[in-house]
């Protein structure tokens, strides 16, 4: 699940408020309650005490170990040994006081008050708080029968035993109910994860398929609603498409007789300036149809393509005179998921580009995990930093020129980055400091 997700944040709410509500819960045991009680530390006060112990020493041995039976089901636990014990631990000066109290109401017995919780005791006050389990306090008093009689304010095992299970049952119920918030939660946000999916399909392939009408109310009408927006938008750009196509079908056909026409041009200079600017024209209407294309319906047919041949094929089709402008470095066998028609534009683009710019063009493949690196470099005047990124937007060129002999019309790079990216590759460019453009195209390996 990612960390910044709808489903992330809610369930971290959800948890923070479960741990927080048990929290108080836990703090409100402790804190001391207003209702007076006749407990003093976890213990019976002093008064109490003392009617306890005259009560067992006048019912006898077999009596008192019966008494002390029916307190053991309360907040401390009460037991008559034959001897002491022997590890006392040293009386908090807090409890001092406490001590005292005990040794004034029992003065015909000797009283030992040991353990207790130091600091803890000032804001815990006289009451008995389940933190008192951790540390109890004990009092010891020796009885004329010669036992001993020890109260520990901790409660009888058959009140702890209860106390733990209701609490484990209490977890136990916190989990199973964090667990339903959870599935709940995740049936709620799995509609909106896949819609998220197909709003980023649809931003890749305006034919990607309409998302799913599911989940809650407010989800079901997100998906329709984008549905139908999805549904406008390729109807717009189908009819965009529609007017561009017949647009160029009129286009050519102009051209064709324009082309005729100049063929009854007599100065040869004009003739041929004629001519040069027709061509120009077509190209342009050509790159232009090309980039419409790409943007309506970026699909492109994906197959095996060995890019080192492909590459080899492409400059050998060159005539000599730039084929001598162009090197290849560190190529090795290797094969790429692309479109072979594109990617010979692709590389036509480049190459045109680099050598009306260069005097040389330097072209490698490298290897990069599962990707392989398709990379283009130059000996021009390179590009300034911060005109880097103006580089495969449409009809934008760096040379204020229109002469298509000094850069074109603009939409060269763009074809070459609506190409590779509806290939699933991607395009970066980089003026190197030794001056010059590098373009780095990365592909999908066919291994």
């Amino acid at each position: 699940m990612a960390r910044g997700s709808l489903s992330f944040r809610i369930g971290a709410i959800m948890l923070a408020g479960f741990v927080l509500m048990q929290s108080l819960m836990v703090i409100a045991l402790q804190v001391p309650g207003q209702i007076e009680d006749r407990t003093y530390n976890g213990l019976p006060s002093p008064p109490a005490l003392a009617q306890l112990v005259a009560s067992v020493e006048a019912a006898g041995p077999a009596g008192g170990r019966l008494l002390i039976e029916n307190f053991n089901g309360s907040l401390f636990k009460v037991d008559i040994s034959a001897r002491a014990s022997a590890d006392f631990r040293e009386v908090p000066l807090r409890m001092v006081p406490m001590a005292s109290a005990y040794r004034a109401a029992i003065g015909d017995h000797n009283v030992v008050v040991d353990g207790g919780p130091g600091r803890l005791n000032a804001w815990m006050g006289d009451r008995a708080r389940p933190i008192r389990f951790l540390m109890p306090i004990r009092v010891t008093v020796w009885l004329h029968s010669g036992e001993v009689l020890v109260l520990t304010g901790r409660p009888a095992d058959g009140l702890r035993a209860y106390l733990i299970q209701r609490s484990l049952i209490g977890l136990a119920g916190g989990v199973l109910l964090l667990l339903l918030l959870w599935f709940a939660l995740r049936q709620t946000t799995q509609p909106l994860k896949r819609l998220t999916g197909r709003v980023e399909a649809f931003g890749a392939n305006l034919n990607a398929a309409d998302a799913r009408v599911e989940g809650s109310r407010e989800t079901r009408l997100l998906a329709e609603a984008f549905n139908d927006m999805k549904h406008r938008i390729a109807h717009l750009v189908g009819e965009r498409t529609l007017l561009l196509a017949g647009i160029g079908h009129d286009m050519r056909t102009y051209l064709t007789r324009l082309r005729l026409r100049a063929d009854y041009i007599d100065d040869a200079t004009e003739r041929g300036r004629a001519e040069r600017d027709l061509e120009q024209m077509g190209a342009l209407l050509d790159d232009s149809l090309l980039f419409a294309g790409l943007r309506c319906d970026p699909k492109r047919e994906i197959a095996t393509v060995n890019l080192v041949a492909l590459t080899g094929d492409l400059i050998a089709m060159r005539p000599a005179e730039e084929a001598r402008r162009i090197t290849v470095d560190g190529l090795s066998a290797s094969s790429v998921r692309a479109d072979p028609a594109g990617l010979e534009r692709v590389f036509g683009n480049l190459v045109d580009n680099a050598l009306r710019h260069a005097t040389m063009v330097s072209i490698g493949i490298e290897a990069d995990g599962d990707k392989l690196l398709w990379r283009f470099r130059d000996d021009g005047s390179g590009v300034r930093p911060e005109e880097l990124g103006k580089l495969g937007t449409p009809f934008a060129r760096l040379d204020p020129s229109r002469d298509r002999r000094t850069g074109g019309v603009g939409l060269g790079l763009a074809i070459v980055r609506g190409l590779v990216e509806a290939m699933g590759g991607t395009v970066a460019f980089k003026s190197p400091p030794s001056a010059g453009l590098e373009v780095t195209i990365t592909l999908s390996s066919a291994i």
